[in-house]
């Protein structure tokens, strides 16, 4: 049974979502020249990977998703897994023109991904905004490419989000309802300036809450990688310690449910059904947990113990971590 508190956020989300169907407060939405605004800035992106690439089964070796332009040359950000990899990708405007774009830097610790147009643009860039200033209730919109690609949305809560991939964020933001084209989505405030790019559908879009929405990667992550990401490619700092694994919660611990092939994971000898209740003798309370005391221990290339529960028993192992800019093989390594 639900909890009052989940309840009560359930009734007040519903609320909320059904102020979307009455005519909004003239500050709730952005101002016609403004949502102009922000569908000139709107871009779609195509890219195209080999099918020797480490994600091509699981991401497919042409994808779509939506960019952002965000400066004067024609830099666009956008959600990383659609350029992944990627051996080229190609922009089209808001005008119908397509043009070869040029993949500029991919970062896995946020997602984000960033591209540059070949040719000039010839539109205003997206102010970009601050997620942190987002309020639980607050009207947004969010954008994708395409002619119906506006649509309004919530901000339902900005909180931790871990995904199975070996990823945490500290603060994502959450909406309602959820965009059918999430990928590289642009979420728009009412003075149209750009505070989260879309990354995926989820079906509770809050803790208790059975209702789906979209999570989205606060723009403030962006800043501090920027430069290195237009002087590199990639982050300048060490990277993180990479298993090679999928997670999910466990009543005690984190379940294994994929190891990766050619991983350190798989060089342990680590299994899909394993539980991992420590690591290095510390007790692993959830994912966000596991993740965060994998990457206290050093660099990518560090030794991490681990202890587990598999059908066989209790047993421990060593797991010599990997760089998992490294692992991926298709397009540019960064």
């Amino acid at each position: 049974m639900a909890r009052p508190a989940a309840l009560r956020s359930v009734l007040a989300l519903l609320v909320l979502l059904a102020g979307l169907v009455a005519p909004p407060p003239a500050a709730a939405q952005p101002a016609p020249e403004v949502a102009a605004a922000i569908r000139q800035s709107v871009v779609k992106v195509r890219a195209f990977v080999a099918g020797e690439a480490r994600t091509a089964r699981t991401l497919g070796t042409e994808r779509e998703g939506t960019g952002i332009v965000i400066d004067s040359d024609g830099l666009i950000v956008t959600i990383g897994y659609v350029i992944l990899e990627a051996m080229g990708a190609e922009i089209t405007d808001h005008r119908g023109r397509a043009m070869r774009a040029e993949i500029v830097g991919y970062d896995a610790d946020t997602g984000f991904g960033l591209l540059r147009a070949t040719e000039p643009l010839d539109v205003r860039p997206a102010p970009i905004g601050r997620a942190a200033r987002l309020a639980e209730g607050e009207r947004v919109s969010v954008v994708a490419a395409g002619e119906d690609g506006a649509q309004p949305a919530i901000v339902v809560q900005r909180r931790e989000f871990a995904g199975y991939w070996e990823y945490l964020l500290e603060e994502a933001v959450f909406v309602s309802p959820p965009h059918p084209r999430w990928a590289g989505a642009g979420l728009f405030t009412a003075d149209g300036r750009l505070a989260a790019i879309g990354s995926l559908l989820v079906g509770q879009v809050a803790p208790g809450v059975p209702v789906p929405g979209n999570m989205m990667i606060p723009i403030d992550l962006l800043r501090p990688i920027l430069g290195d990401l237009l002087a590199l490619g990639r982050i300048a700092r060490p990277p993180r310690p990479w298993l090679g694994v999928n997670v999910q919660e466990a009543p005690t611990g984190v379940v294994i449910s994929r190891v990766q092939s050619e991983t350190p994971a798989e060089r342990a000898g680590l299994a899909v059904g394993d539980v991992v209740v420590g690591v290095g003798g510390e007790p692993v309370r959830n994912v966000a947990d596991f993740y965060r005391k994998i990457w206290s221990k050093g660099d990518a290339g560090v030794e991490v113990g681990l202890d587990l529960v598999a059908p066989a028993g209790r047993r421990s192992v060593s797991v010599t971590t990997g760089d998992r800019r490294r692992y991926m093989r298709g397009g540019r390594s960064y």
